[in-house]
């Protein structure tokens, strides 16, 4: 890691981080520890043994896995939840060869069942329901990059998985695939579970995200990936730069990667691929678990589930490559759908055209400024005057067939 990689580490760390080392990192018993890998999780009401079915393929013996156990306030579950992270803690705590405390509530757990584990029990502090798993990551990436910076890890990314995941074998290793400008690694992954009727819907929602990707890839955009919190592992130096996991309640792995592409690129690698259990889960209020109880609400009331007209990533490419060409030709977007008042275009373009002095940095221009966001709201404007359609139709329309051979 070089002197600037350090220096944006060292900035974030000291003005913006929530790490819970700083009272800890005299402590003797810590100086001689280290690790290659850092793995976070958030945990909220899951089972004793979700740690050994996470880890179940790995053989690396030099991990840890930060732990962050929390929950929401005002939610339904929040005190079955607490009973949930009691069990859970108890059990870590009992099956722990040795223990060193970091402060009161916090933890490091040295050989559970074979796992290093860094407790860090929220229980007792339930987190703003406002604020949840997003809080949950940033606790826990946040340590982790302070681990790497003491180089108590050697290893600079940051992992990030969730609690409903099996590791493949060669998950760590994947990072030595990576160059020097990549910020982030966003993993495939796979759904397994074995009730039908819960994989149809988990397919149904699988569909929706890969048709998502297929649209972004059309367009031509960078922003092509399917951000998952469960599948991104996160350049150090990277997560220093865009100041780490936003504190929100959903949406996290989103607005997080959406910073990391404007900084480096997204390796996105065919293999390993993550394996998440299905399941219906109400801890976040949008994402997978949502979806799927969506889905089964829809089916039960006798719809379906709807997908984003194609025209929509048509209209947006025909768009994009118009800003793109501006430089050289400085004509407004034309076919514009309405997007070219949506964005206040006009304005938009004479103060990038100002900044930039050429055509390459038009260019990074429209990269930064077009972001998944803007792209996202641009779908949902379109959505507004083009019907949502159905699967079955989706497959049977020319368009689609030209996103997905793109």
């Amino acid at each position: 890691m070089n002197s600037t990689a350090h220096q944006s580490i060292q900035k974030y760390l000291k003005s913006y981080s929530n790490d819970l080392l700083n009272d800890s990192i005299d402590d003797p018993r810590l100086k001689n520890l280290k690790w290659c890998f850092v793995l976070v999780v958030p945990v909220c009401g899951e089972s004793p043994s979700f740690l050994d079915d996470l880890l179940i393929h790995q053989r690396i013996e030099s991990i840890l896995t930060v732990m962050v156990v929390n929950r929401p306030t005002e939610h339904d579950k929040s005190a079955q939840w607490f009973t949930e992270n009691q069990l859970l803690i108890e059990r870590l705590n009992f099956d722990a060869e040795s223990k060193v405390e970091l402060s009161k509530q916090h933890h490091l757990l040295l050989n559970v069942n074979g796992h290093d584990v860094m407790l860090l029990d929220f229980n007792d502090q339930p987190f703003d329901h406002r604020k949840g798993v997003g809080l949950a990551r940033k606790i826990g990436a946040d340590t982790a990059l302070k681990m790497i910076q003491l180089n108590w890890i050697s290893n600079p990314w940051i992992f990030s998985t969730d609690a409903d995941v099996e590791l493949p074998i060669d998950y760590f290793s994947v990072v030595n695939k990576t160059n020097h400008n990549q910020s982030a690694i966003c993993l495939d992954f796979v759904h397994s579970g074995s009730d039908p009727k819960l994989c149809d819907y988990q397919n149904q929602y699988d569909f929706k995200l890969r048709y998502y990707q297929q649209g972004m890839k059309y367009i031509g955009s960078k922003y092509d990936y399917i951000p998952l919190g469960s599948t991104l592992i996160i350049e150090a130096s990277a997560y220093a730069k865009v100041r780490g996991f936003p504190s929100r309640s959903g949406g996290e792995d989103f607005y997080i990667l959406n910073k990391l592409a404007k900084v480096g690129g997204i390796y996105q690698p065919k293999m390993p691929k993550v394996k998440i259990k299905i399941r219906l889960s109400d801890r976040v209020p949008f994402g997978t678990g949502p979806a799927i109880s969506q889905i089964k609400q829809l089916e039960q009331q006798g719809g379906g589930y709807k997908l984003y007209h194609p025209d929509c990533f048509y209209i947006i490419k025909q768009w994009r490559d118009d800003l793109l060409n501006y430089f050289d030709h400085q004509k407004l977007p034309h076919s514009d759908c309405g997007l070219n008042d949506c964005w206040h275009i006009g304005h938009v373009l004479e103060n990038g055209f100002k900044q930039s002095k050429s055509h390459q940095r038009w260019q990074q221009f429209i990269h930064e400024w077009f972001d998944a966001f803007k792209i996202l709201k641009s779908v949902h404007f379109l959505s507004e005057s083009l019907p949502v359609i159905s699967q079955l139709e989706l497959l049977r329309m020319q368009r689609y067939q030209e996103i997905a051979g793109c």
